[in-house]
C-alpha cells in the first residue's frame, strides 16, 4: 500500500507539475523581468542578471526558513496561476461555444447562405456540363465551393464562432441522416462504446480543453505586456497558437463523436431492443428517439 500511494502522488506530482507548475513559472518568470526591465530596458540581460546578483546575495535568503517560505509562496502562486488559468479556459471555452452574440451569428449565416447558393448553382452549371468538354471543369468548380462553404460551417451556422458551429453540426447532420437526437442518445452511446473508442473521444476532448487553457495563459502575457512589450509578442503568439490547436481538436473530438454514431448506432437500437438488421435508417433513428425522450 506504501508503495502504491507513493507511485499514485509521484503521478499526481507529475501531472501538477506539466499542467500547472510549468506554465505558471513561466508567467511569473516573464512578470518578474517585465519589472525589472520595462520597456525601455527590454532587451537588457546583463542588468537583469545584476539585480538577481544583488537579490541572491541579500542576508535573508541564506535562511533555510526564508528560502522554505519563498518557496512555498512560489508554488501557492503557481497552484493560484495554475486554477485561474483553468477557470478561465472554461470561460473562454463557453464563449467560443455560445450563441450570441447573434449579430456576429447572422453574419456567418449569412457568409454560409451565399457560398450555399453559389455551390448549388454551380451544382447546375456541372450537371448542364455533363458530356462536354466543360464538364471536368464544371465539377472541379463545384468541388471548390462546396469546400469553401465547408470551411464555413458544415452546417447552417447558429453560433459566432466556427468551434461552436463544428461541434454542434454534429447534432445537425445526425438528424438529417438518421433522425436521431444526439443529445437524448449520446450518453446511452457512450455506455455501449468500446473503451479504446471512449478513450480516443476523451483525449480529443481533453486536447481542446488544453487548447481553451492556452488561451488564459496567452491573457495573462498580454497583461505582462502592458510594462514590457516582448511578452504582448509572446502573448499573441500564444493566443493564435492555442486558437489553431482549439480548431484541430474541436474538429477532431466533433468528427469522433459522428463516426461514433456511424459506426455504433445500429448496436444502441439493437442494445435498446430496436430491430435493426442492416444499417441505421431514418425510421430506426426516429424509433430510438421517441424511446429516449419518453414523450418528453
Amino acid at each position: 500500500m506504501t508503495g502504491f500511494l507513493e507511485a499514485l502522488g509521484g503521478k499526481l506530482a507529475e501531472r501538477w507539475l506539466a499542467l500547472l507548475l510549468g506554465p505558471s513559472v513561466l508567467l511569473m518568470s516573464a512578470t518578474a523581468a517585465g519589472m525589472t526591465l520595462g520597456h525601455t530596458h527590454w532587451h537588457d540581460l546583463g542588468l537583469l542578471l545584476t539585480r538577481l546578483d544583488g537579490l541572491s546575495a541579500k542576508p535573508a535568503l541564506g535562511s533555510t526558513g526564508t528560502v522554505v517560505v519563498v518557496l512555498a509562496g512560489l508554488l501557492a502562486a503557481s497552484a493560484g496561476l495554475g486554477l485561474a488559468a483553468t477557470a478561465l479556459g472554461a470561460a473562454v471555452e463557453r464563449l467560443w461555444l455560445a450563441t450570441r452574440p447573434r449579430w456576429l451569428a447572422e453574419r456567418r449565416r449569412r457568409r454560409w447562405n451565399d457560398a450555399h447558393e453559389r455551390f448549388n448553382h454551380a451544382l447546375l452549371e456541372a450537371a448542364r456540363a455533363e458530356g462536354t468538354p466543360e464538364a471536368k471543369a464544371a465539377a472541379a468548380r463545384a468541388r471548390e465551393l462546396n469546400s469553401r462553404r465547408n470551411r464555413i460551417s458544415l452546417a447552417p451556422p447558429a453560433h459566432p464562432f466556427w468551434l461552436g458551429d463544428r461541434i454542434t453540426a454534429v447534432d445537425t447532420r445526425v438528424w438529417v441522416t438518421y433522425r436521431l437526437d444526439l443529445a437524448s442518445a449520446w450518453p446511452r452511446l457512450w455506455l455501449t462504446l468500446p473503451e479504446d473508442v471512449r478513450a480516443e473521444i476523451g483525449a480529443a476532448r481533453t486536447r481542446l480543453a488544453a487548447a481553451t487553457r492556452m488561451v488564459a495563459w496567452a491573457v495573462g502575457y498580454l497583461v505582462v505586456g502592458a510594462m514590457w512589450w516582448p511578452s504582448a509578442v509572446a502573448g499573441a503568439a500564444t493566443a493564435a497558437t492555442a486558437w489553431h490547436q482549439a480548431r484541430i481538436a474541436g474538429a477532431a473530438f466533433a468528427e469522433l463523436a459522428e463516426s461514433a454514431v456511424d459506426l455504433y448506432g445500429r448496436g444502441l437500437a439493437e442494445t435498446l431492443g430496436i430491430s435493426c438488421g442492416g444499417t441505421l435508417t431514418e425510421d430506426i433513428g426516429a424509433e430510438i428517439t421517441t424511446l429516449l425522450r419518453k414523450q418528453t
